[in-house]
């Protein structure tokens, strides 16, 4: 815990230091800020594949979002006190996927839950919003309890001296169905499968976008990396996997359906993350039954996809916002007339997450639908992981061309058309 603390240090000055700097030079704040971000790749080990790409792609999200932050602080707050949050979000996050012992692991942990409740809450603090500490309230709930529960229960099992040893080398054994069904569901929680997945939309949608980005982006990938470290425990497998293949199953087509009936384009995309990372829940999962290491590459293939797509995509919704004063799709449909160059980069983001060559989503859904292929002659359980995913993958499409109206609707083109003398 010692060594990723210290090795954080520099990164924690270099942001402090950029928010302090920010308040007067904008520049040369959001420059130290985009430096702490990079130094971060101090804490890529490469002793977990898994753990270096979820940083790596932290890093690559931080600095995409970190003069997004201020000008939208700006514009919507009337000061920059928005960065300073989003910056220690992001930074914790980060070194929880970099603990190394369980305790660390906790710790870093809770530390973001907390600041995730904050930023969820923030325009009640800064606008008096009610719905905004509504969402908060039930993300501590139904997301912040749960998965403390879990937590917990792993730490009084494992006990506090082999808690301080290597998170992944624990020698713990998790013979009780009703435990192991309580562990898996609190880090559900976190990732928004069901059943505890209703507070995902409310929370993602009232937060602030940038704040959104790293939630949606990357606070749910929590979830999904606590249940690829639950593996490395002696668990029941064939339980944890039967459970895992469920919940997974259920949300990737109940959150694809549902994102598809939104008109509010956050609630589309805080939706869509449920159905996403159900689907990537699902391949861990198949992990589990097989063991072929094919399925994790393709978790991590689509992790990184996703976080990235969904990072990019609720910027936009912030900057639609600002802009239109309007999230409603129905009432959209000229953004790409105002801002041509946000609604092409829309259109990359949509396209790589639905599978375009030679994008990281076209990887993952090659890795996964490569891996699951291997398996259609054993079980009939990748069959219908196939099914549900094709099915999944269609309903992405109709989704996303629904976000796609606010941009490349027809309002504006016959708002604009000119009158045509007769």
């Amino acid at each position: 815990m010692a060594v990723n603390i210290a090795r954080a240090v520099i990164p924690l000055i270099l942001i402090l230091l950029g928010n302090i700097v920010q308040r007067r030079w904008a520049l040369y704040g959001s420059i130290l800020r985009v430096l702490g971000f990079l130094s971060l790749t101090m804490l890529v080990t490469g002793t977990d594949f898994f753990s270096d790409m979820l940083i790596v792609t932290s890093i690559a999200i931080g600095i995409a979002i970190a003069g997004y932050t201020l000008h939208y602080s700006y514009l919507k707050y009337g000061n920059p006190n928005l960065t300073v949050a989003v910056d220690m979000f992001l930074l914790i996050m980060v070194l929880v996927f970099t603990s190394e012992s369980l305790i660390e692991f906790i710790a870093f942990w809770l530390s973001t839950e907390l600041i995730g409740f904050f930023l969820i809450a923030y325009d009640y603090i800064a606008k008096d919003d009610r719905d905004s500490m509504s969402a908060a309230i039930k993300y501590l709930l139904f997301s912040m309890i749960p998965t403390d529960i879990a937590l917990f229960i792993l730490l009084a099992l494992t006990g506090f001296t082999e808690a301080l040893s290597a998170l992944r080398g624990s020698t713990l054994s998790i013979t009780d169905p009703m435990v192991l069904t309580m562990i898996l569901l609190g880090f559900f929680s976190k990732a928004a499968i069901f059943p505890l997945h209703f507070w995902l939309p409310d929370a993602h949608s009232v937060a602030p976008s940038p704040a959104s980005a790293l939630l949606s982006g990357l606070m749910v990938k929590m979830g999904i990396y606590a249940l690829y470290i639950l593996g490395f425990y002696q668990i029941d497998k064939g339980l944890a996997s039967s459970i895992m293949l469920f919940s997974g199953l259920l949300t990737a087509i109940y959150g694809a359906m549902q994102a598809i009936i939104q008109h509010d384009i956050k609630r589309i995309l805080a939706y869509s993350t449920t159905s996403e990372t159900a689907l990537i829940t699902v391949v861990i999962a198949l992990y589990m039954i097989s063991s072929d290491r094919l399925f994790i590459e393709a978790a991590i293939l689509y992790t990184v996809a996703h976080a990235v797509y969904k990072a990019s995509m609720f910027m936009d919704t912030g900057f639609v916002e600002l802009a239109a004063h309007e999230r409603n799709v129905s009432r959209l449909g000229y953004i790409a007339w105002i801002a041509p160059t946000e609604t092409t980069a829309v259109f990359i983001s949509i396209l790589a997450i639905l599978g375009m060559p030679p994008s990281i989503g076209f990887l993952a859904k090659l890795f996964t639908f490569a891996a699951i292929s291997r398996y259609l002659s054993s079980s009939w359980i990748y069959i219908a992981v196939l099914l549900v995913a094709s099915i999944k993958v269609a309903l992405s499409i109709i989704y996303n061309m629904i976000y796609l109206r606010a941009h490349l609707g027809l309002s504006l083109i016959h708002i604009s058309e000119p009158t045509r003398p007769y």
